[in-house]
């Protein structure tokens, strides 16, 4: 072989080194993008529509275990939203209670209690339980400065108020209830489990709910008291057709005064957001 011929080959290694040098990185950093962006998906995503109000209307769940978040407008009248699970003796619960870092809900502190068998006798709680269940109640109103966590799919800011693990007593069906204790139009989510899970949602386009859900332009009215509770019964607004909850929910069929055009254009611009990423329409 020449000494040209062999210097050209070296140079030639030299190069592919040189190459593989650079790529190597950029295909561990996307590896890594790739994994979190699976593990920040991997959640059950849900938001309630003002339709889990009392224990018959439940969202519900068969376990405990897989990692769940569900976002919920509690309007007016305030109402409690309502989860239900199937949970086995010795199992572990774990539970978290938050709201969006919203400024008009800097103040609200709602409140969590877990219904079921095997818990405490049920002290008086502001909704109406199920007959023989017990209750754990946890208040989030002693909170003073509550720790900021980051939704990992849109980075929207929320306050945790409320994280707690809870052994279950007694194998049965159990509720999970939040609800304002001041009965005020309050947002907030309840996030369970532990263990990743599919890519599910009730709702065809959750990553733009969830960022809307964090942004208080999409629902002017939060933190206000709801009035019309004390209203006497002839006088409270009719009850929307189709017997659908009246909880004003900016993602519900009865959203707060203002939020259906914020959210419209909340996701009228997320849209544009995902054409634009998609390049050029074909013509």
């Amino acid at each position: 072989m020449s000494t040209a011929h062999r210097r050209s080959t070296l140079v030639g290694r030299t190069a592919r080194r040189a190459r593989l040098a650079w790529i190597t990185p950029l295909l561990a950093a996307l590896a890594a993008l790739l994994a979190s962006a699976s593990r920040a998906r991997a959640r059950e995503i849900f938001f309630d529509y003002g339709d889990h109000a009392r224990a018959e209307e439940a969202l519900e769940f068969s376990d405990i275990h897989p990692s769940r978040i569900v976002y919920s407008e509690l309007g007016c009248p305030s109402r409690p939203v309502w989860l239900e699970f199937e949970a086995a003796r010795g199992d572990s619960l774990l539970v978290q209670l938050g709201t969006p870092a919203i400024a008009a809900l800097r103040r609200e502190r709602p409140s969590l209690a877990l219904l079921g068998p095997g818990l405490p006798r049920a002290a008086a709680l502001p909704f109406e339980a199920p007959a023989g269940r017990g209750a754990r109640i946890f208040t989030t109103a002693s909170v003073g400065a509550p720790t900021v966590v980051r939704d990992p799919l849109t980075e929207a800011r929320s306050w945790l108020l409320l994280e707690r693990r809870i052994e279950v007593p007694e194998s049965g069906r159990y509720h999970l209830v939040a609800w304002s204790p001041e009965e005020r139009r309050v947002r907030l989510w309840i996030a369970v489990g532990e263990e990743p899970s599919d890519d599910t949602s009730n709702v065809d386009d959750p990553v733009e709910r969830v960022a809307a859900f964090h942004q208080g332009w999409t629902a002017p009215d939060l933190g206000a008291p709801c009035a019309a509770t004390s209203l006497p019964a002839r006088a409270r607004p009719p009850a929307p057709a189709g017997g659908a909850s009246t909880a004003s929910c900016a993602h519900a069929a009865a959203p707060a005064r203002g939020a259906l055009p914020a959210l419209a254009a909340a996701l009228a611009l997320a849209a544009a957001r995902r054409a634009r990423r998609r390049g050029p329409s074909r013509r």
